[in-house]
């Protein structure tokens, strides 16, 4: 049986996806703009842009330079999972945990090649595209964040109603833990994002959430079509 998805709540911009930079609490995905702390804490996740538009309606104060060169991160690239074009659940789950990874990389790293490749949900993963690129041409990311695939809730068919997009439909539980981004020059404008947020808190922290991605399966891959996220 085929189920047909509530368009309400599409991408929680990027707190995986949203991937996502908050200084305070990190977009896993709420964005905030305005002046984000100099160190601001990461975090990467999904939301809707109607989140993000909200919470990215005040303002922030404080960016102060450093007096030493903040050194960046270097993170690995993730590994593709074994099973990542293989047809039915276990590709489509493979595919879901990956997506998490490489979302998480690209914020930490500037490189959103591998995650575009699976990435076809048209003008939201080009908006990350371009909020990833920003980010890296702003600010020094001194601490990673982390997206981490919990488990699998529930695997079946599904459809989104808002365009007929069908494919199959994954429930599963992730967390994400906050980073650490410095300005590189506090006197430029502060870049505006839609899909990474950026807030004054410093504190680390750990957030879970919800998701729900569908997925299609293309040629021999698997691509993401939609992300819904909500925090536990």
């Amino acid at each position: 049986m085929t189920t047909k998805l509530s368009p309400i709540g599409q991408w929680v911009g990027a707190v995986i996806a949203a991937v996502v930079i908050i200084g305070a609490s990190f977009l896993g995905f709420h964005a905030f703009n305005a002046r984000a702390h100099a160190n601001a804490t990461l975090q990467s996740g999904t939301q809707s842009p109607e989140s993000d538009s909200t919470t990215q309606s005040g303002s922030q104060s404080g960016d102060t330079l450093q007096s030493a060169e903040p050194t960046p991160v270097d993170v690995p690239k993730p590994t593709p999972p074994p099973h990542l074009h293989r047809e039915g659940q276990i590709g489509a789950q493979a595919t879901a945990q990956y997506y998490l990874e490489l979302r998480a990389y690209s914020i930490n790293m500037g490189d959103t090649e591998d995650y575009m490749k699976i990435c076809d949900e048209g003008e939201s993963c080009s908006a990350f595209d371009t909020d990833v690129h920003t980010l890296h041409a702003d600010r020094i990311v001194t601490q990673p964040i982390s997206m981490k695939y919990l488990m699998t809730k529930q695997v079946w068919e599904c459809t989104d109603t808002y365009d007929g997009t069908s494919g199959t439909c994954i429930k599963f539980d992730y967390s994400s833990v906050t980073g650490r981004a410095v300005r590189k020059d506090n006197t430029a404008d502060n870049p505006q994002y839609s899909t990474i947020g950026l807030s004054n808190d410093e504190t680390e922290s750990t957030r879970h959430y919800e998701g729900i991605m569908l997925l299609a399966y293309e040629g021999d891959t698997w691509v993401v079509k939609r992300v819904w996220i909500q925090k536990e």
